[in-house]
């Protein structure tokens, strides 16, 4: 190669360096860079051009022709493998081989996250040094993770509160435990805990247009929503049923006897004065034009609503139900709250409760179905094991009926089996305190009430998802069984390792 040729080639590597660091150094393209670039091309060709004949002679030596062949078999190799990656990272598939499913996403979250349209950002926000955050922050990953593999459009943004102090101030975050928001077209809303049930919640709080309207019935001595302090309110209620985007408004329909239009669902908790007969009638127009209702009626006091119920082929029982147990001095009744551990397998509200779970309830009724009314269907959702007796009165002298009770029906249906009735569907309770201050987040209680608002307000999306556990695998071995464990397998294969050791070790030491 002649001396013009590399001087034309450094130079041409000078300019390719002015280029790059230019454009670095400003961030942007600029006229300069044009230049650098042509003069590059311009000393590439000069060389090329005062040497071509040494290049001629080059490209057909033998050596050049098999290692340009090797190159491009390289290249080649390089690109389908460059390929196979993207697909695979644009495309792939996760197996969950767990037990309990842990590692998989519920059939609502699926469905939710399938829907979503356009961008959802997720926001992590966090401070350097504080304790526990990286942990949090790993195993927000990996839930979030499960949701984008299903679609692309979660975009996961994590958040320094200390270096990006605007993003923070825009939501308000001015601590470093680990907040974290969904946004989603202009709607957000607050994460409190990392799991799939608080997650999905959220989605479907910024992915719902409207809210959805719950009213409750007052001017009946019901449970009062506004009581914080008192165990037997229902201000927990309220503020749950909010935080999940719902309106919460009262009824006082003593005073203008009709369902307003906007309610999506009525909910009577613990009334104890009687509905009088119009307030009943607006009910019952109310259910015709395909209403949905909550009833929580306490035993011995149904308010003048037992026909109402009974129009629906239910009867209060007007008893109390108490769960019998074992103990060192024989069976006796459990007086403290009522277990309801018998749950509908195929119902929307009730099918992902487990079978280890129970719902609470403070002395209920029992629920009695009398028979089905035409155009309406009844499902007990929840009852009591076998082992539960039902009381007259609270003081347990008289012993009543043993077996499983129905605490919890819903009935959907058409009122009268008039086809020109919307469908309506209803759920009855035989308690009152499993919503209540003290009881809603007790077990599965706070599942049961928020998974039957959602299934009133025809949002199934909402419906809660409990948290899936590992569950361990139990090896349990009798007397005899571990017997023929040890002397059949553990001791004979311990007695062939060795065996073959010795075997092994005096062969090569005799070779």
């Amino acid at each position: 190669m002649s001396k013009i040729s590399k001087i034309a080639f450094l130079m041409a590597g000078i300019s390719l360096v002015c280029m790059s660091i230019t454009r670095y150094l400003l961030g942007d393209w600029v006229p300069f860079c044009w230049l650098a670039l042509g003069m590059a091309v311009f000393f590439v060709v000069l060389g090329l051009i005062k040497d071509r004949a040494f290049f001629k002679e080059f490209l057909t030596m033998k050596t050049t022709k098999e290692g340009m062949s090797m190159g491009v078999l390289i290249l080649l190799m390089l690109a389908v493998l460059s390929i196979v990656n993207y697909i695979g990272v644009r495309h792939y598939m996760t197996f969950d081989f767990s037990t309990g499913q842990s590692n998989t996403l519920a059939e609502q979250s699926v469905k939710l996250v399938k829907g979503l349209d356009t961008e959802l950002k997720v926001y992590f926000f966090y401070k350097k040094g504080v304790e526990g955050n990286e942990e949090n922050r790993r195993a927000f990953r990996d839930l979030i993770k499960k949701y984008q593999d299903i679609n692309p459009r979660i975009q996961l943004s994590f958040v320094e509160v200390n270096e990006q102090p605007d993003i923070a101030k825009d939501f308000g975050v001015d601590k470093g435990s680990g907040t974290a928001f969904l946004e989603y077209k202009g709607r957000r809303s607050l994460l409190q805990k990392i799991d799939e049930q608080e997650f999905t919640s959220s989605l479907v709080k910024v992915t719902r247009e409207k809210n959805k309207t719950v009213y409750f019935t007052v001017g009946h001595g019901e449970s009062s929503l506004e009581d914080v302090k008192e165990g037997m309110g229902l201000n927990a209620l309220k503020t749950m049923l909010e935080r999940n985007r719902y309106t919460v408004k009262a009824l006082p329909l003593i005073q203008e006897p009709k369902v307003p239009a906007d309610a999506d669902v009525v909910v009577i908790a613990g009334p104890i004065q009687n509905f009088l007969s119009h307030e009943i009638d607006a009910l019952e127009a109310y259910l015709k034009n395909g209403g949905s209702v909550f009833m929580a009626l306490e035993s011995q006091n149904s308010a003048g609503l037992d026909k109402l119920v009974r129009k629906m082929g239910i009867e209060l029982e007007n008893n109390y139900v108490f769960n019998i147990v074992d103990t060192v001095m024989g069976q006796g009744i459990n007086q403290g709250p009522a277990m309801g551990s018998v749950f509908s397998p195929m119902n929307e509200i009730t099918k992902s409760f487990g079978q280890s779970e129970v719902t609470l309830f403070r002395h209920p009724q029992a629920l009695k179905k009398v028979s089905e009314p035409p155009g309406m269907a009844i499902d007990e959702l929840v009852r009591t094991n076998p082992k539960s007796m039902a009381f007259k009165s609270l003081n347990l002298k008289e012993e009543g009926p043993v077996g499983s009770f129905a605490l919890v029906d819903q009935v959907m249906g058409q009122w009268d089996s008039d086809p020109k009735n919307k469908p309506f569907s209803a759920i009855i309770a035989g308690d009152v305190d499993f919503m209540t201050n003290q009881m809603l987040y007790q077990n599965l209680n706070r599942d049961l009430v928020l998974n039957a608002v959602a299934s009133l307000a025809k949002e199934e999306s909402l419906i809660s998802i409990s948290p899936k556990e590992p569950q361990a695998t139990q090896l349990i071995l009798s007397e005899t069984k571990f017997g023929v464990f040890i002397f059949a397998f553990l001791i004979p294969l311990s007695l062939l390792l060795l065996g073959t050791g010795i075997t092994l070790y005096t062969r090569r030491r005799n070779a």
